[in-house]
């Protein structure tokens, strides 16, 4: 409580003080208000999105042909996720062999490696 009234005392007594505290409330109003009146989101533009989904489609079909040729993999399906801005998200394949734990270890480090994501964005089963 002896604080409490030190601190009140500090205030009453400098004036400056609590100019300083009052400019810097309304600063931080106002920034947010600011904030609010200008759109800063990262809108992305529909020709932009469209043409990262084709990029996927085309990257979807290499790794298709690349996740093939691994040895003890059959059929292959590909599907990858992008994030807004079109960076890839992550990659779920469904492979024939996929059941190996070597062949589907070989399968996610070349999803991941190809992409560019981490290992734990690549999700392969048979």
């Amino acid at each position: 409580m002896k604080d409490s009234k030190n601190l009140s005392a500090f205030i009453v007594k400098n004036d400056k003080a609590v100019k300083i505290i009052v400019v810097v409330g309304f600063a931080l109003i106002l920034l947010i208000l600011l904030s609010e009146l200008f759109n800063f989101s990262r809108d992305v533009p529909a020709s932009v999105q469209v043409s990262a989904e084709v990029c996927a489609g085309q990257l979807e079909a290499r790794l298709v042909e690349l996740i093939s040729e691994i040895n003890g993999v059959g059929r292959v399906k590909v599907m990858i996720t992008l994030e807004d801005d079109g960076r890839v998200r992550g990659a779920a394949v469904v492979a024939e062999g996929g059941d190996d734990v070597f062949i589907k270890q070989k399968v996610i480090e070349t999803v991941s490696k190809v992409l560019g994501i981490s290992t734990a964005r690549v999700s392969v089963v048979s």
